[in-house]
């Protein structure tokens, strides 16, 4: 199959694996995860182009929830960078669906602050370790409102992948500790030409300390060391205090994805 051409959507090819099936059709790709039938965005349509007015804007929804009628949240990505969907964001927020722009950087080695003292860097390898990641993310996901229960199965569904990746040498996950304690931690996947950031989580209890930074900092020297060559690649939502982290950090902004999505309330 000729994968998507956006940046974000081409390294999430990269970042799902086999556990993804993707469907090739003449104006779609549909992406399904059966392992994870309640991941968003792991079961979506991804449109090659823009409607042209809001008929077909109309006709993209009602092809998208076919593509998965069984979910309980529809999600839609356009492969078109750096577009706006603004002309028919009425089209979309009449049948429930939120417009969110990612914003994808690129970089090489970031800048890195060095670590404070007391704290500790290390690649998450132990059992112990791997819980108190799963632990951190679930109670990252609880923080921004996600339901618990959603939560906590897409956490121990994605940890159990992400661990399988980091185990057979396609990705790895890693940590900033405080004497034994979690405080921060995120994940890498790659290949030899790409290298995807993923999920990055701060203990609440040590926000706004610059500790972020520090861990984008040391993940990065670990893979510019890895993969001298490879285009490092982060995705955020445009405008945050991450995006803005990540430019100062020296990853510039490549192009800008739309999606709509509409989620359970």
């Amino acid at each position: 199959m000729t994968g998507p051409k956006a940046l974000e959507l081409s390294t999430d090819l990269l970042v799902m694996g086999a556990q993804s099936e993707w469907t090739d059709y003449a104006d779609r790709f549909v992406q399904r995860t059966p392992a994870q039938p309640d991941f968003w965005f792991g079961n979506r349509t991804i449109f090659k182009a823009l409607p042209t007015d809001d008929t077909e804007a109309e006709a993209q929804i009602a092809l998208a929830q076919k593509d998965n009628p069984d979910a309980p949240f529809s999600v839609l990505f356009w492969d078109v960078p750096d577009v706006d969907l603004a002309p028919f964001s009425s089209v979309f927020e009449a049948h429930g669906y939120e417009l969110e722009t990612g914003v994808t950087l690129v970089g090489g080695e970031a800048v890195r602050p060095g670590l404070p003292a007391g704290i500790s860097f290390r690649e998450i390898v132990r059992d112990a370790d791997w819980q108190a990641v799963i632990a951190l993310q679930l109670a990252g996901m609880i923080g921004d409102g996600i339901d618990p229960n959603a939560a906590q199965s897409y956490i121990a569904k994605s940890f159990a992948r992400r661990r399988t990746l980091s185990e057979v040498g396609r990705g790895g996950w890693f940590g900033l500790f405080e004497g034994d304690m979690l405080v921060a931690d995120m994940g890498l996947v790659w290949s030899p030409d790409l290298v995807r950031y993923q999920s990055v989580e701060t203990r609440e209890s040590h926000r706004r300390r610059g500790l972020c930074a520090v861990l984008l900092g040391e993940v990065s020297a670990f893979a510019a060391k890895r993969f001298p060559n490879a285009r490092q690649v982060i995705v955020a939502e445009e405008g945050t205090t991450a995006a803005r982290l990540y430019e100062r950090a020296g990853f510039v902004p490549v192009e800008r994805v739309v999606s709509a999505s509409k989620t359970p309330k």
